[in-house]
């Protein structure tokens, strides 16, 4: 009897914990399949689409190819009811390099650095031809974060100033806040707002993100924002006339004449203390700056959900499909077909669609299925349709972002990026019991994952949102350490042409992703209430609706 009790008790207990899961969404997961996802890769990752650049042929076959993929699926068109495809304007520039300088000046003495060698500059896209000069300031990470307790500019004045600073920000910020804070734009406008007139940021040495080598190449790329009907690029910093990005390696000689020891400043940085100096040098910037315009697109397609109030409400899941398309040769190759990034993320969004239309009974909220240009340039077109919806902004309640979640193995465990800021952490949780897979924190904070998928485009907009990636849970068969694996990875093949199908994916664990990202957001998509961020939450009180940011 006692056993027989416990057996109660606990099948009781897993009733409750999955109430929100039903037959019908059991039946429409374990349709998912692999091969699916598999196959929309290998097309879409194929050296045919040339890399898939915003404006290209290949971005419009991979468009065209997922247009069909939403008619195929019975997707209603998410654009005025009449279409899957939102225009979007890029406003691109590249810097001339041989009429782009960056000269220092010491005590009269002057001189001119190298270009890729020292220094890069961003295009400007206002002003085609920009210079500047001023002397320069040392300001830390470049932070002004009072609710942190950490100020890099409290004791410092940058009016009229070219501002230097590192693009991290302090290890003892909690995971996301210190991801905020590294973000560039954050600090760009924090520049702006203190009368800086240009920029000098740089990675710590030693910082194992990306190589200088990698940051070169991409640059070659250039730089694009989304522009408003009248074609201004938007969010461009105008105010800080040339922006430039130095090399670590050589930063040196940025503090020379400073005072004070590189190393010594090096590690009051890293020890979390506050910093800012006079770097006693002055810099003359001039960047020119060719700009073009690029005619691209997201697509919309909506699966309506069955309630007569709820249907009106939706919830998004968002994939880019944009990679760097054919650029500068690596080990021979030179198309960057981004099959992890973001190949993947297009087809797992897919196959989530698809997963949906399995379902007998239709969600009570409505579906949106975002498939996004430009997030290599800076999660541009999931901005765009953030700032611009098809649909009212705040009838948006959730969204979830899918970009190379990782699944080189069997996925067991996940990191879910933003679980910890709304209720959202809850209908994860089922779904992650539901599929025996853990649930652990952000491995690599110094990663800044969390600002670098489309998911932070609705975040901004105030919607709670989550970004999952896989953990690196083992099993006994493993000979390798997979969080080795993942940022030996990052440093050898993302953002280049080795990104391709030759790689060895599991598409089981492709699947897995299908699987938690459907479950979660199936059971926001029937919850009569909407999810909140928690009380207090730091992104809550940034852009959250101010009167629904509660704990529920």
């Amino acid at each position: 009897m006692k056993r027989l009790t416990i057996l109660f008790l606990a099948n009781l207990l897993t009733a409750t914990l999955f109430a929100q899961i039903t037959p019908d969404a059991e039946y429409a997961i374990n349709q998912v399949n692999p091969d699916h996802i598999k196959a929309d890769m290998t097309y879409l990752a194929d050296d045919l689409l040339q890399g898939r650049q915003p404006g290209t042929d290949g971005f419009a076959l991979a468009s065209k190819y997922v247009e069909t993929q939403f008619m195929s699926m019975g997707l209603l068109p998410g654009v005025d009811g009449k279409s899957y495809v939102q225009p979007v304007t890029l406003k691109k520039g590249i810097v001339n390099e041989s009429e782009s300088s960056l000269v220092l000046v010491s005590k009269g003495d002057r001189t001119a650095l190298v270009y890729d060698e020292d220094f890069m500059l961003q295009p400007n896209l206002v002003n085609v031809m920009s210079d500047v000069s001023g002397q320069l300031v040392f300001v830390g990470y470049g932070v002004h974060a009072p609710e942190l307790g950490y100020d890099d500019y409290q004791k410092i004045d940058v009016k009229n100033k070219i501002v230097v600073f590192f693009n991290q920000a302090p290890e003892s910020f909690p995971s996301n806040e210190r991801a905020y804070f590294s973000s560039a734009p954050v600090k760009y406008e924090e520049a702006v707002k203190r009368g800086a007139i240009g920029a000098i940021t740089m990675q710590l040495p030693g910082d194992q993100r990306t190589s200088w080598e990698a940051a070169v190449r991409r640059s070659k790329q250039g730089t694009s924002r989304w522009a408003d009907a009248t074609g201004k690029a938007q969010n461009t910093f105008e105010q800080l006339k040339v922006i430039a990005t130095f090399n670590p390696a050589n930063a040196e000689k940025l503090f020379a004449s400073s005072g004070k020891k590189m190393d010594a400043i090096i590690n009051s940085i890293k020890n979390n203390k506050p910093q800012s100096l006079p770097l006693n040098l002055e810099a003359r910037m001039t960047v020119s700056s060719e700009t073009s315009s690029i005619a691209t697109s997201n697509l919309i397609g909506i699966i309506p959900g069955s309630d007569p109030v709820l249907k009106n409400e939706y919830v998004v899941y968002v994939a880019h499909v944009d990679h760097f398309g054919i650029g500068v040769p690596v080990k021979g190759d030179s198309i960057y077909n981004g099959a992890h990034d973001n190949a993947s993320g297009t087809s797992i969004a897919l196959e989530i669609a698809r997963t949906y239309k399995r379902l007998k009974e239709p969600t009570k909220r409505s579906i949106i299925i975002a498939i996004v240009t430009g997030e290599e340039s800076g999660l541009l077109g999931s901005d765009f349709f953030a700032s611009n919806p098809t649909i009212p902004q705040q009838s948006m309640v959730a969204n979830f972002s899918m970009d190379m979640p990782f699944f080189f193995h069997p996925v067991l465990d996940i990191v879910p990026y933003g679980a910890q800021h709304s209720s959202l952490s809850k209908p994860l949780g089922e779904a992650a019991k539901y599929l025996n897979l853990g649930i652990g924190p952000d491995p690599f904070p110094e990663q800044v994952v969390f600002i670098r998928s489309d998911h932070y485009s609705f975040i901004k907009k105030g919607i709670p949102s989550l970004f999952i990636k896989s953990g690196f849970k083992t099993v006994e068969s493993d000979k390798v350490d997979r969080s080795v694996a993942d940022v030996a990875w990052r440093r050898t093949t993302y953002h280049t042409p080795q990104d391709d199908m030759s790689q060895d994916f599991d598409f089981n664990g492709a699947a897995t992703h299908v699987k938690v990202n459907f479950l979660t957001g199936y059971q926001v998509a029937n919850d009569p209430q909407r999810p909140t961020w928690n009380k207090g939450d730091f992104f809550g009180g940034k852009f959250g609706p101010k009167l629904i940011i509660e704990k529920r």
